[in-house]
């Protein structure tokens, strides 16, 4: 659970909500980390196709993960705290998302 607040715009809105990290460790080490907001609505992104679906993935949180709204942030400033990890599957199709836009 991370704070993501504030936020401005088209942004993914919600004080405190899950976020799939995408950042390596070795990268992490620097005091930011990437990540993409995880959500239940997300339809338009599930329609455009940058959302990586937890569906089916044994995690306890469920939704998609948003590869259109990525950030990086200080996860210790921001207070955040590990709730599980996702399975190698679900990052490496968020990550696959986040190519797309960018390539």
């Amino acid at each position: 659970m991370v704070n993501l607040e504030p936020t401005e715009g088209r942004e993914q809105r919600g004080a405190s909500r899950p976020a799939l990290v995408l950042s390596t460790s070795v990268f992490n080490a620097l005091g930011v980390v990437l990540i993409a907001p995880i959500t239940q609505g997300g339809d338009f992104a599930r329609h455009a196709g940058f959302a990586a679906s937890l569906s089916g993935s044994g995690t306890a949180t469920q939704g998609v993960a948003l590869a259109n709204q990525i950030r990086m942030l200080d996860l210790e400033a921001r207070g955040a705290k590990r709730i599980e990890t996702a399975p190698e599957f679900v990052v490496e199709d968020a990550l696959a998302r986040l190519r797309a836009i960018t390539d």
